[in-house]
């Protein structure tokens, strides 16, 4: 296994910006200029304007879709604190009668439904206490069984942690996050004496899962998962010259994901109707919350900095070697980086995907437009070196939607008092749906949020990779900016829609520039600045392409949609299915079936189900009229 394994290292992209007239009439209408007037990038400062990256090479496709090791962090495992079986004990110590213990006893939450709101929360609060501590005894019972020493930690919305106090760490392993490969397949021997347990922490990762789920005492036991945001080859470097250009905006012009579709000026194959939404005077809503859980945010960009859409968020990583930032579980959200080696940049994956949704500051003339030019975006840090545990990401998801604190470090609870409508999980874990996470989804659903899920970027089925292949989630593939299926988006009947994500390797256009997905993301390489054809030392600007980059757009579109009629929820989910997405015409998604893996053959063929079809606004726009 090595450390780069599955990281999300930026794919960028330069060659140019488009001319004014490549936006068409409706852009000119929003802004109030004309085409083909004058620049405004010589009024624009130069970290509002420069930009990375180009096309890639082919000869590098194959490392996107690459098979990628599933890791767990060492000596890490998660357990559920059976709740529901407390219900009954905990109404009679509150007293609440016969009639009240019967119902819990025999329909377990569904019988909380026939009490009154306020002796509901009491029995719900007082069982969840009690199994938090049952779990954690019966964890600790086990440790003490298996001869080795850890922390047990009881964590918010039922959920307990042990930590392993192993010491047998490789060096190679010693300036970072712990992560050992895992597989299913991997199990406890029967046979194992002592040292090797005490000597090997894989070892007794797995062992001790072994003896969990054996002891029958909790809802779940399963690896502390590390999830991993989209894998991406290295970018190439940028050209010796691109053509000056004319922009009202200086990178808007870039941005084909936001146009109609369509094939003319202004117009783009793969465009999501954004622009259409727009004209039509539907830009959102501050009072439109969307949690984006992630690496967090690069505060210091200049299309971010000070941004009246970005609202208060959170920093659940609570290892502060993962988090990078020298602390655990705070306020503070500014992205410190999320790669394995000192000497790799990171990703700022969580600020691209803000920034599409539009934590990016729109029509300010300055660097690029985000989706919902009015919106609150509530960055969710739980993705740090190396990736993400999947307890932190938990952790997120629950405060994001507020069903529990997060916990600072020093016991302080830190409750979120403004949940989101709306969470973007832009990262993929290759397994089953953990029954942690799934738990949270639940809560965070049946407390009316939205949860918007990558399909994963690995040209394989979305069953395979949560949280794609969790319940009550909307699922999103990639397109590419031909409005086909991107070649590296998971597909299968668990997708419910595309959008745009870009393909770094394709020029479809042939502008010059691949047709990656254009949005905040700063770096020091291949920086370029399209007034004067000049390298640039930083820029705060970057294409990628992902599955990742395809679900802030249905977020940011939930936002738009929300705003403009109050629907939250469920019926904000029929809303967007009904009126914003747009059928695919017949035979799309087949490719021949040498080019993709566990697709179903037909004729030569293989079928990529990819959901009912495109994101597409301005289908909404025109029924908004």
């Amino acid at each position: 296994m090595t450390r780069r394994a599955g990281m999300a290292l930026a794919l960028m992209c330069l060659l140019g910006v488009a001319s004014c007239d490549q936006i068409g009439a409706i852009w000119d209408r929003l802004t109030g200029q004309r085409a083909g007037g004058p620049t405004r990038l010589d009024r624009t400062p130069l970290d509002a304007r420069a930009l990375s990256g180009s096309v890639l090479p082919q000869d590098a496709m194959a490392a996107v879709t690459a098979p990628q090791p599933l890791t767990a962090a060492a000596g890490e495992l998660l357990v559920g604190a059976r709740v529901e079986d407390e219900l009954a004990e905990a109404a009679r110590d509150l007293r609440l009668g016969a009639d009240a213990v019967r119902a819990v006893r025999e329909r377990g939450f569904a019988g909380l439904g026939d009490l009154p709101p306020e002796f509901a929360a009491r029995v719900r609060a007082r069982a969840g206490a009690m199994a938090d501590e049952t779990a954690e005894r019966a964890a600790r019972v086990v440790l003490e069984r298996l001869g080795l020493r850890g922390v047990v930690t009881v964590q918010p919305a039922g959920i307990v942690k042990i930590t392993l106090a192993h010491q047998a760490i490789p060096a190679a392993e010693a300036a970072g996050p712990r992560a050992i490969a895992w597989t299913d397949a991997d199990a406890c021997p029967h046979l194992i004496t002592q040292d090797e347990l005490e000597g090997d922490v894989a070892l007794a990762t797995r062992c001790m899962l072994k003896a969990l789920a054996g002891s029958r005492r909790f809802a779940f036991v399963e690896p502390n998962y590390i999830a991993v945001v989209s894998a991406a080859p290295p970018s190439a470097a940028a050209p010796d010259a691109a053509p000056q250009t004319v922009a009202n905006d200086p990178l808007l012009a870039l941005q084909w994901n936001f146009r109609v579709r369509g094939s003319g000026p202004g117009l783009s194959s793969g465009g999501a109707g954004f622009a259409a939404f727009w004209a039509a005077h539907h830009v959102g809503s501050r009072q439109v919350r969307v949690a984006v859980v992630d690496t967090g945010l690069d505060l210091t960009n200049p299309d971010i900095h000070g941004s009246a859409n970005v609202g208060r968020g959170i920093d659940v990583i609570a290892d502060p070697l993962r988090a990078g930032d020298g602390d655990g579980v705070d306020g503070d959200v500014q992205d410190a980086g999320d790669a394995c080696e000192a000497t790799d940049a990171p990703s700022y994956h969580g600020t691209h995907v803000a920034g599409i949704i539009g934590a990016a500051v729109t029509n300010n003339h300055v660097g690029v437009a985000g989706g919902a030019w009015a919106v609150t975006v509530i960055p969710v840090r739980a993705l740090g070196r190396c990736g993400g545990t999947l307890g932190d990401i938990v952790n997120g998801v629950n405060w994001a939607a507020g069903v529990a604190p997060a916990l600072a470090q020093n016991g302080a609870e830190l409750v979120n008092t403004a949940p989101a409508d709306i969470i973007n999980l832009s990262f993929s874990i290759e397994a089953s749906c953990p029954a942690s996470l799934q738990a949270a989804i639940d809560a965070a659903t049946s407390r009316g949020a939205l949860i918007v899920a990558a399909a994963g970027d690995r040209a394989d089925q979305a069953r395979y990779y949560a949280p794609a292949n969790c319940r009550d989630v909307i699922v999103v593939g990639a397109s590419d900016a031909k409005g086909e299926l991107a070649f590296y988006s998971n597909f299968g009947p668990e997708l419910d829609l595309i959008a745009p994500g870009g393909d770094m390797f394709a020029d479809a256009d042939r502008d010059g520039r691949p047709d990656g997905v254009l949005s905040t993301r700063a770096t020091q390489s291949g920086c370029y600045d399209p007034l004067n054809q000049s390298v640039a030392p930083r820029c705060y600007y970057s294409f990628m392409q992902g599955a990742s980059m395809a679900a802030p757009h249905v977020s940011a579109a939930l936002a738009l949609l929300a705003a403009e009629t109050g629907l939250r929820g469920t019926k904000l989910r029929e809303a967007l299915m009904m009126r914003a997405v747009s059928p695919f015409p017949a035979g799309f998604g087949q490719i021949e079936c040498a080019r993709v893996h566990n697709a179903t053959p037909n004729s030569g063929l293989c079928a990529r189900p990819s959901g009912r079809g495109y994101l597409d606004l301005a289908r909404a726009a025109r029924s908004s009229h």
